[in-house]
């Protein structure tokens, strides 16, 4: 025990009084915390959108309130009679939903990169301006570097700089005798080297991740999340560990050693990515189209305004039962009345979502065989999960757009029983009343939790692989020569 503890002293000792080690972990810092940087701007610039899509909220709801009670002129005094109308709240005062981001998100910024923070939920969904691929020139040009691009990239190179020649360079030196003496065997050597390492890179690679999660301006994540995040790192870093020990206990020179271990960071972090993409694209051949879909929109408008009345009021109390009770035989003799505008934006955005559907199908089946295979991918796994553990994986804003469509629903419902509330036994169109307004839905943001088994299973190819490559080391070390 006491062989072993000089044996780790000295290698602590050995690594510290190399300058490259400094300069390389002054690197690997200055890398990681520019990463923290960006991706704090880039959470504060979405907090900053979702604080003035609030205040614009918030002007929107004032004068709402000020159209009830400002009768200055003939035509204002007309804006009061209506100001409580459901059609004019629905547009003068729309809900509006906010994608605000977890606290790990600026760690692994993803889809949300890109997409928007805010959107305003009126009563039916305009289709063409809210489902189209969201898209930011100037952010795809600049680029977005963020902790986990370092904790993909970084921390393996950095691991195999450290490793490559722990060994060989010892035997090539002439001194591996002398630690052989003083520790033993160069197999214990070997494993004394690698654990001082190992502890080494995690403590690097532990603080600028626990940085990066308490500098967050979203707040700090749960314990659960956090713990996760920081497992993943130990993982991922155990994983590249184990790849260089496969290698280096070949017992071969320094620079087959060096080319081997940058081989297989070549191999996991590119090609066999590429691969996957491809195996995926060529399966599944993306159907996306160069579409107008305000054009296409303006197409399915006109098709259903010109829909016999009957069919499209019909079509409204199928969908929508709850107001069966209200139907008039006055809905269906012309297109003026509401039970015909609510069936014809019913009709119309069905027909723009199964539009929509048609060109995304090719894609999302690219994406599903994807994210089946990058299973067999350690490094795509790891990655996966932190988007996961970030809440920025399309997984999740599928969901926050289901929210969306959920809470959608909601407000129509409100909406509808304004239009077709009953009075005296007669359907009529009651307006809200300016206390109403204060009671209208609001969208509460939902974070969708990861459970500890899912994570697990999914971090199970990392391990999986990392056994394999210590069960292989242990192998070659077997004809290890002294």
């Amino acid at each position: 025990m006491k062989d072993k503890m000089m044996l780790f002293l000295y290698e602590w000792k050995h690594i510290f009084r190399q300058p490259a080690v400094w300069g390389l972990f002054f690197f690997f810092f200055l890398i990681g915390g520019y990463a923290v940087y960006s991706g704090n701007v880039l959470t504060q610039k979405k907090l900053n959108g979702i604080h003035e899509a609030k205040k614009e909220s918030l002007k929107d709801y004032r004068n709402t309130l000020l159209a009830f009670t400002d009768t200055a002129s003939v035509e204002k005094k007309q804006h009061a009679e209506n100001a409580g109308n459901p059609y004019v709240i629905d547009y003068r005062f729309p809900r509006i939903a906010y994608d605000n981001p977890y606290p790990l998100t600026g760690l692994a910024t993803g889809i949300k990169d890109i997409t928007p923070v805010s959107e305003k939920v009126n009563y039916y969904t305009d289709y063409a301006v809210l489902d189209r691929e969201m898209t930011n020139p100037a952010i795809l040009f600049e680029g977005r570097l963020d902790l986990v691009y370092v904790n993909l990239y970084l921390i393996p190179l950095l691991i195999i700089v450290l490793v490559y020649n722990v060994i060989s360079s010892e035997k090539e030196k002439g001194i591996s005798s002398l630690l052989i003496v003083q520790g033993g065997t160069l197999k214990r050597v070997l494993f004394g080297k690698f654990l001082a390492r190992l502890i080494i890179v995690f403590l690097a690679a532990l603080l600028i991740n626990i940085s990066g999660m308490l500098l967050s301006p979203s707040g700090a994540p749960s314990f659960q999340d956090a713990f996760m995040w920081c497992f993943l790192v130990f993982s991922y870093t155990v994983l590249w560990f184990a790849l260089c020990f496969l290698i280096i206990s070949m017992d071969r020179n320094s620079v087959f050693n060096l080319f081997s271990c940058m081989a297989f960071w070549i191999f996991f972090l590119f090609l066999l990515p590429l691969l996957i993409n491809k195996t995926a694209q060529m399966k599944y051949p993306s159907d996306l189209k160069l579409l107008d879909l305000e054009e296409k929109d303006r197409q399915i408008s006109d098709e259903v305004w010109a829909m016999k009345p009957k069919m499209v009021v019909d079509s409204f109390y199928r969908n929508f039962p709850e107001y069966a009770s209200v139907y008039s035989p006055s809905d269906t003799l012309d297109n003026q009345n509401d039970a015909f505008f609510a069936g014809y934006y019913d009709i119309k955005q069905k027909r723009m979502k199964a539009v929509i559907d048609s060109l995304w199908k090719g894609d999302d089946n690219a994406n599903q065989m994807a994210l089946r295979l990058i299973k067999y991918n350690p490094v795509q796994s790891t990655e996966h999960l932190f988007t996961l553990l970030a809440r920025t994986s399309r997984g999740d804003y599928s969901r926050y757009k289901q929210d969306v469509k959920d809470f959608q629903k909601v407000w129509q419902s409100r909406f509808f029983d304004k239009v077709f509330s009953v009075k005296n036994g007669k359907r009529t169109l009651s307006g809200f009343s300016q206390e109403e307004l204060k009671t209208l839905p609001s969208f509460t943001v939902r974070y969708h939790s990861i459970k500890l088994s899912d994570f697990m299973y999914g971090n199970l190819a990392v391990w999986i692989v990392s056994v394999i490559c210590f069960t292989g080391g242990l192998v070659f070390i077997r004809k290890f020569k002294q």
